[in-house]
């Protein structure tokens, strides 16, 4: 990872300053339950000190090729920790890469002209900060070979989606309104763009097209977080080993669609050439990746690593928590939604006091904090935060003095 913690702070700090409060749906990869991962029963969650491993999720980073050889669709394929179904995340081919202060700014699908898969997996792993497992890059006829199991499904389409044709004309690949689409005519529409139009007017195509996919996802029951009998078996990674796996696999289970919001750069700055080149926010990129792919996330300090439940349907407080985490210095590596209802307090369950003294400075963007004594151990995190109704009070108050409790409790 080139990528260094300063750059992904400059990120956070930007983030903090322009977050907004629209109300969006959290992503539907959240991960496990509350009690599914603390009370797992099976003796793979759970090993002989007692500690409890995050279960692996599989990631696949896809890009789809236009017929001049350019990235038109760029999308991460992640596959839930029981092998069924997971969430589909779209990103801007556009997107500026995470590049150093001495480097010139540039679009990550810019690498792959230059350098190949192996270069555009680079850039998509730096700017999400993450590993993935495997890349693939597919030409239209490649996609729609893939999407067989897929079938004819539903479309709706703001605008007509258009790809360039080899004199330069523009081609509509499917018109605009309510249709029906082939795996062919599917693949061919995130396989096309047209030259000289900007990618904000396509990624609403781009998105319908990647909900027109997951509608072929099977209907799963909600799973059991009430119970102390359920477990997750580890997910054999070395099976995905083509983009014909992670699509068999997600189409096994429920598929959710989450595209990051983009800025256009327009600044001499961040811009010079004036190119279509977007920023992503780097508060969203972390929510979604710590939910829908937390064990594939790079840590990037030798700070507290912090998993956080949220017991609100929102994605706004989950990305608030995080970008002020990540802000304050936590390497945020996990975040769940919960099933239970918010208690009043924020509460930071820690068994480590060098990570309970770091975390003292947090209600100064948190919020109010009561810290209590846990005999859980988790792998690979030092706190966990269960956020309450006072957080949600702090930023509607903006940033307040808050104070702060200690108990200590039995493992739950």
């Amino acid at each position: 990872m080139t990528a260094i913690p300063a750059r992904r702070r400059r990120r956070m700090i930007a983030a903090m300053v322009t977050s907004g409060l629209s109300v969006i749906a959290l992503p539907g990869g959240l991960f496990l339950g509350t009690n599914s991962l603390l009370h797992a029963s099976g003796g793979n969650s759970i090993d002989s000190r007692g500690t409890v491993d995050i279960p692996s999720s599989a990631v696949e980073m896809l890009a789809v090729i236009n017929s001049r050889n350019e990235v038109a669709s760029l999308a991460l394929l992640a596959v839930t920790p029981e092998g069924k179904g997971g969430t589909i995340v779209s990103i801007p081919v556009g997107s500026m890469a995470d590049v150093a202060k001495s480097e010139q700014p540039r679009r990550i699908a810019d690498s792959y002209a230059t350098g190949g898969l192996q270069a555009l997996k680079t850039d998509v792993e730096n700017l999400m900060n993450i590993t993935v497992d495997f890349a693939d890059d597919m030409t239209a006829v490649e996609v729609a070979s893939v999407l067989v199991s897929v079938g004819t499904q539903p479309v709706v389409l703001q605008q007509p989606v258009t790809d360039t044709s080899p004199d330069g004309a523009a081609v509509v690949v499917l018109e605009a309104g309510s249709s029906t689409a082939t795996p062919e005519l599917l693949a061919a529409g995130l396989a096309s763009s047209q030259a000289g139009t900007p990618e904000s007017a396509r990624l609403p195509q781009v998105k319908a097209l990647w909900n027109s996919i997951a509608r072929a996802g099977v209907a799963t029951p909600t799973a059991d977080v009430t119970g102390s009998t359920s477990s997750v078996m580890p997910l054999d990674t070395s099976l995905f080993t083509s983009t014909v796996a992670f699509v068999n696999a997600l189409l096994m289970g429920e598929i959710d669609v989450w595209q990051f919001s983009s800025t256009l750069f327009t600044d001499a700055v961040r811009n010079p050439n004036q190119v279509d080149l977007y920023g992503l926010d780097g508060g969203e990129v972390l929510m979604v990746m710590a939910s829908v792919v937390p064990s594939a996330l790079t840590v990037t300090s030798a700070n507290v690593a912090v998993m956080v439940d949220i017991p609100f349907a929102s994605a706004v407080v989950a990305k608030e928590v995080v970008t002020r985490l990540a802000f304050l210095g936590a390497n945020v590596v996990l975040i769940r939604q919960s099933p239970d209802l918010a208690t009043e307090r924020t509460t930071v369950h820690y068994n480590d006091s060098i990570a309970k003294t770091e975390a003292e400075a947090y209600p100064t963007l948190l919020g109010p904090l009561e810290f209590t004594e846990s005999n859980d151990v988790i792998s690979g995190v030092n706190l966990r935060i269960v956020l309450g109704n006072d957080f949600v009070a702090f930023l509607g108050q903006g940033s307040a003095t808050s104070t702060s409790t200690t108990s200590t409790t039995e493992p739950k």
